[in-house]
């Protein structure tokens, strides 16, 4: 039986790149079309020029209207992901130090459960490990605490007095 695989894969909203990326990869690998992510159909193979297009049809679905805007001037899946890259992992160094300073500047909202907030911040700390850059537990934890809100100050004093 042939059955269709389904791919839960959010629409590329113009954050989180590195990521994003490493599941389109694996996607268009285990469909056996990832060679038009660096490189344009042959104009001479029909086959390979129809496989083209649903591959820029598939692609198409994995990005934001948001992100699409941006790109109505590329007609190929070859040259979207190529644009994507080359806006969005410009420069990794630059890239390392906005999320850092996104950790840094963090607030906890009132609002949001600290579940959320953890989520968030482990979100942020995976975007740095994506650019192979490990992050020490320390100050993992030094992000989490610093921008909890005072109702959590005591949980914050009996962490730091810790021996």
């Amino acid at each position: 039986m042939d059955t269709e695989l389904k791919y839960c894969v959010d629409q590329f909203d113009g954050s989180n790149f590195a990521a994003w990326a490493r599941r389109i990869e694996s996607i268009f690998v285990e469909k056996n079309v990832d060679k038009f992510l660096s490189k344009e159909a042959d104009e001479t193979k029909e086959n390979e020029v129809s496989a083209s297009k649903k591959t820029y049809a598939l692609m198409l679905s994995f990005l934001s209207a948001k992100v699409l805007v941006s790109l109505s001037e590329e007609n190929t899946c070859t040259s979207i992901y190529q644009k994507l890259k080359s806006t969005y992992l410009r420069d990794r160094a630059v890239n390392q130090i906005l999320i850092r300073k996104r950790l840094a500047m963090l607030k906890q909202k009132k609002e949001v459960s600290m579940q959320e907030h953890l989520n968030e911040i482990n979100g942020l700390v995976n975007q740095l490990n994506s650019f192979v850059m490990k992050i020490s537990d320390m100050d993992i934890i030094v992000y989490i605490l610093m921008p909890l809100t005072p109702e959590y100050d005591s949980t914050k004093s009996a962490i730091e007095n810790q021996p």
